[in-house]
């Protein structure tokens, strides 16, 4: 029978193993190029060899040698596609002593060659490149001193238990509410993960920074310190932060000729991860990348959107309305714009101008919002007010056409080309105009939308040309 004693002495002990398995993950993750022997590993853990990689085995689920092998790996994997360096240095940087042991290893595991790899894989590849590829982000560039973390090495989706955050607040000394916790942390060591690690097996810490605090490690909480260094910083708020992650990597990284220094990137976020789920959660994403910051931040300044402004007058228009999701946008776009063109065209009035596209509601994975496709016309059949029946097949079954005046006045614009025109990416040029709108004083006058200089959704309209304007009304 187990007394209260042996329990006591049997959590102490699972703690102390906690604490000391911390400080050999951080080992092997600062020290990928080092010989990590079991015997140099144990001396870090303070256990002998024996003892050490049974330990080891019991709490990750893997020898020490499958873990520190796949680690390497998936490193290397990931610096083929992202990075520039040869083959040769990113063998011997993972640790393997001879390409030709590394390129074994790396066959083995991925069943792919290295070179392979990086040419089915890397910038110019063609696996896991997305629809709205190319893609435009606009981060800020800013220069962060190291900065102390208490945290605690989560794997797969540990990192989003509330179990987790709480345990990290209590050793922090903060309340139930985690009062007075700025921001909440989780460094991403597998990031990205184009195919590349498991998701049971990624690795996050999910942390709390320090901040003049006097902090020790106990159990399963850690400290570390995240290196200092530059910073692009990536804001965003919805879903589909994966895509997010793959268009920074695969498509803003090289589109802007920006090289990563060897540092995980990791997300702030304002709320406690995994407590808002089915909401939109607001996060921070900081990729660590070489460069002088004053370049870098003149760099930032031209690939800022330019803010125009105009005066509108009022005009007719015909249009179609309906609730529309972010998945099948680009066929309502198109089959509207058609239906349009067509039912304007049989009529015999004139067009007054470029079609638009009127988001009366936001538009994403988890909402539906309503989305007038509209064509400025000269004039309007007498009775059209009422609203004609369209027989349509496709996204526009069943609506009705309908007129009404796209009112004039004010508008604060930016124009794009095709390449910058791509969801999620998109929406930080709609926050450029409404930031602008609103750091010069004025209001939102009406619901944005979107101006296209050709036809919604053209397939052949050249990707570096004027393609649309995303347009707010403000008074």
């Amino acid at each position: 029978m187990m007394t209260e004693q042996d329990v006591q002495t049997r959590a102490e002990t699972v703690l102390h193993h906690r604490e000391r398995l911390n400080a050999v993950l951080l080992h092997i993750q600062e020290n990928l190029d080092a010989s990590l022997t079991v015997e140099s590993l144990a001396a870090v853990a303070g256990f002998s060899p024996f003892y050490f990689h049974r330990l080891f085995a019991a709490y990750l689920h893997e020898t020490l040698s499958e873990y520190v092998r796949r680690i390497r790996l998936e490193w290397a994997a990931r610096r083929l596609i992202f990075g520039s360096e040869s083959v040769t240095h990113i063998a011997l940087e993972a640790g393997y002593e001879t390409p030709a042991a590394f390129g074994r290893a790396f066959k083995k595991h991925f069943h792919s060659s290295p070179r392979r790899f990086r040419t089915e894989r890397g910038p110019r590849g063609s696996q896991y490149v997305n629809n709205w590829e190319p893609l435009c982000l606009q981060p800020e560039f800013r220069q962060h001193p190291e900065q102390e973390m208490a945290y605690i090495p989560c794997i797969g989706p540990e990192a989003d238990n509330e179990a987790i955050w709480r345990l990290l607040g209590q050793h922090l000394g903060l309340g139930d509410g985690m009062e007075g916790q700025p921001a909440f942390v989780r460094v991403c060591h597998d990031r990205p993960n184009p195919g590349i690690t498991e998701r049971e097996k990624m690795r996050v810490d999910a942390g709390m920074f320090v901040h003049g605090r006097t902090v020790q490690p106990h159990g399963r909480v850690g400290v570390q310190r995240l290196p200092g260094g530059i910073y692009a910083v990536f804001r965003h708020e919805g879903g589909r932060r994966e895509a997010l992650w793959q268009a920074i990597y695969k498509c803003w990284l090289p589109q802007n000729d920006i090289h990563l220094r060897e540092a995980s990137p990791y997300e702030e976020s304002a709320t406690v991860p995994g407590f808002q789920r089915g909401r939109d959660e607001a996060v921070t994403i900081y990729i660590p990348i070489h460069g002088s910051l004053y370049e870098l931040q003149r760099k930032e300044k031209q690939m800022s959107p330019e803010i125009q402004t105009t005066e509108l007058l009022d005009r007719q228009m015909v249009s179609l309305t309906r609730p529309v999701s972010i998945g099948e946008l680009t066929t309502y776009l198109h089959d509207a714009y058609e239906q349009l063109a067509k039912i304007i065209e049989e009529l015999g009035i004139e067009r007054d101008g470029n079609p638009v596209a009127i988001y009366h509601g936001h538009v994403s994975e988890e909402h539906d919002g309503p989305v007038e496709v509209g064509i400025p016309v000269k004039s309007v059949p007498v009775g059209s007010g009422q609203g004609r029946s369209i027989s349509a097949a496709g996204s526009c079954e069943g609506l009705v056409v309908r007129s009404r005046v796209l009112a004039g006045g004010p508008v604060a614009y930016t124009v794009l080309t095709l390449q910058q025109a791509h969801f999620p990416e998109i929406l930080g040029y709609y926050d450029a105009v409404f930031k602008w709108v609103e750091a010069n004083g004025h209001q939102i006058a009406d619901s944005p939308r979107e101006v296209y200089l050709t036809s919604p959704m053209d397939s052949e309209a050249e990707k570096d040309e004027p393609f649309m304007e995303i347009v707010w009304p403000y008074k």
